[in-house]
């Protein structure tokens, strides 16, 4: 299993951010929330007449074969990475 994560911020954004943070893992620039929005990880908030459109922090773990095998929605970022990688190991028959 590979770890990638998704948001709408440019590749730009995602270098920067990757730099800063020396983040170990591949960031997908999803612009037009094309992915987002087939995986319904979409969350949108009006403000008055107008409304905003962003990602909903959440981990999807996927498979070689491209099969979503583990999904957290409501993603607390405290404990989560112990969580997701108990469910992996647990997947690939390690635990």
């Amino acid at each position: 299993m590979e770890i990638v994560g998704v948001s709408i911020d440019t590749l730009e954004s995602h270098r920067m951010w990757i730099e800063r943070l020396k983040i170990p893992f591949l960031l997908l620039s999803d612009p037009e929330r094309k992915a987002g929005k087939a995986l319904d990880l979409m969350r949108k908030i009006k403000v008055g007449t107008w409304g905003v459109e962003f990602f909903r922090r959440s981990t999807l773990l996927v498979d070689k074969q491209g099969i979503i095998t583990a999904a957290w929605g409501k993603v607390q970022i405290r404990g989560h990475a112990q969580q997701v990688l108990q469910t992996a190991r647990v997947l690939q028959g390690l635990d």
